[in-house]
């Protein structure tokens, strides 16, 4: 039995082989280079019997040879996989289950039964290439694959790398990984070929919704260790959610992404005073992402605005002037192919690898200032009052019905529902949803108003805003915007009413 201690990259780039060497050459380190083809079947029961045990199984014929592997359960973190695998030499293109060590099973018929059940599920094939690199006292085999994944009359193609650790540490792994993002335009893969051709096996297409939640309660025993959970758990959203804008090109998963991103940043802001200094340029390169990003919810805005089954769509119809202004306006954003290629370029992919090293490393490197035996409690329910009176100091201030007063608390309103989420975990699920109710009222309701706020700025814009119809959509404006306030205003005054949950 050997643990798989490696990296997985998708790229983007052409002639990544002749980068890989140009790269080598350039860095002076020593290598081995082969080239060979695997043929892969991949093999479970009608009923997913392994999968639903955390196993895959696979059969790999790579020219004469024929070998019978078994990946039990592993962790996956950011795009580093580590995951129990037992290989077996074969003669025959079927699995042997009794091959196996028995005691990765359940019980000890598991391995008999299951044998009776297997059926091929889907296949994966391709040239693999690999250099086996020295670097920083570590051996490094890097493999880019190239190929198909075909199940049932369809495929997807494989183009990725993957950087596995035969011997030494994983700053030598993370070393050579920092340098192909110079050369390549890479993003994490979170999924391996497996996990792919199952999806591909299911026809599988739907996008899951990720949850911004921390559910830290059972690991979390001190302020250390919910850190670097809580870190733990943003990394592989904001990768799950990369995967799904580039899946579908959506902007509202772009906004999720934007989101995750702002939760990371605020728990660098929570534990900041517990953090040494090697965390700063982490929450700074989170900062530069997120105001890189800052014009998606505008996107998002115009977006709904200019669909003709959007809200406020039939009103905004009776000025052709307001539709051109906010087709003009919409154009400005940045197009796909930009948004695609920040993702795979080499200082997120140093963004990502810097939280990486933070999750796999903290034993080895001090990143915190003597947090590890504070009691966690009373900590998070110190951030939470803190967060609590500043939102209150803001909020009691808005006595008029001003838009733009209400909407100048948006940010503010975000960060305290975001410490919710780092904290909340740890203290009543139905006082803490009565609590965060209101709030988060107020919050679909700004969004609402920030709609309405942008139809007001292109009207103005527009030089014949007297005219009957736009005069007639900026009086409706007016009136939606004064309606939503009322509304606001209810939500404000009892989310100041409610006792906070964890003083209850």
């Amino acid at each position: 039995m050997s643990t798989e201690v490696e990296l997985k990259y998708l790229t983007l780039s052409d002639d990544v082989s002749a980068k890989i060497f140009r790269l080598l050459k350039e860095r002076e380190l020593s290598y081995s280079h082969h080239v060979k083809h695997l043929s892969n079947c991949y093999f479970d029961t009608a009923e997913l019997a392994l999968r639903h045990l955390d196993m895959g199984l696979r059969i790999r014929v790579c020219g004469s040879h024929i070998e019978q592997t078994i990946k039990t359960a592993g962790i996956v973190v950011g795009g580093l996989h580590q995951r129990p695998e037992y290989n077996v030499d074969i003669t025959s293109s079927f699995p042997e289950l009794s091959l196996f060590p028995q005691d990765i099973w359940p019980n000890k018929r598991e391995a008999q039964n299951l044998q009776t059940q297997l059926i091929p599920l889907f296949n994966t094939d391709f040239t693999r290439e690999t250099w086996l690199v020295t670097i920083e006292d570590s051996v490094i085999e890097l493999a880019f694959d190239q190929g198909t994944i075909s199940s049932n009359g369809r495929s997807v193609d494989i183009c990725e790398l993957e950087l596995e650790l035969v011997s030494g540490d994983k700053q030598g792994l993370f070393a050579l990984a920092q340098c192909l993002f110079h050369s390549l335009s890479l993003r994490p893969g979170t999924q391996s070929k497996a996990a792919r051709g199952y999806r591909l096996f299911f026809n599988k297409q739907e996008v899951e919704s990720v949850e911004l939640e921390l559910d830290l309660h059972s690991n979390a025993v001190n302020i250390e260790t919910c850190f670097i959970d809580g870190v733990s758990h943003c990394l592989q959203q904001m990768q799950m959610t990369v995967e799904q804008y580039l899946d579908n090109k959506s902007l509202v998963k772009l906004a999720e992404f934007v989101d995750v991103l702002a939760l990371l940043r605020q728990g660098f802001w929570l534990f900041d005073d517990k953090l040494t200094e090697k965390n700063l340029e982490i929450r700074n390169e989170l900062s530069y992402f997120i105001q890189l990003f800052a014009w998606v919810d505008s996107a998002i805005y115009f977006k709904e605005l200019m669909t003709k089954t959007g809200n406020y769509r039939k009103k905004l119809n009776y000025s052709e002037q307001l539709i051109e202004q906010l087709k003009l306006e919409k154009r400005r954003f940045p197009d796909k192919e930009m948004i695609t290629e920040l993702l795979h370029s080499e200082r997120f992919n140093l963004l990502l690898l810097s939280l990486l090293r933070f999750i796999t490393l903290t034993h080895q490197q001090s990143y915190f200032v003597n947090s590890k035996q504070e009691p966690l409690i009373p900590f998070a329910k110190k951030k939470l009052s803190e967060s609590l009176a500043l939102l209150t100091k803001a909020m009691s201030k808005l006595t008029s019905l001003d838009a733009e007063q209400y909407l100048a608390q948006r940010q503010l309103l975000h960060r305290s529902l975001l410490t919710g989420n780092w904290f909340g975990c740890f203290f009543d699920v139905k006082q803490r949803s009565d609590y965060r109710m209101p709030l988060q009222d107020i919050q679909i309701g700004l969004r609402e108003l920030q709609s309405l706020w942008i139809v007001k700025q292109q009207l103005e814009k527009i030089e014949s805003i007297n005219e009957s119809n736009n005069k007639k959509i900026l009086d409706w404006q007016e009136s939606k915007v004064e309606n939503l306030l009322i509304a606001l205003t209810h939500s404000k005054n009892l989310a100041l009413s409610l006792p906070a949950y964890w003083l209850a």
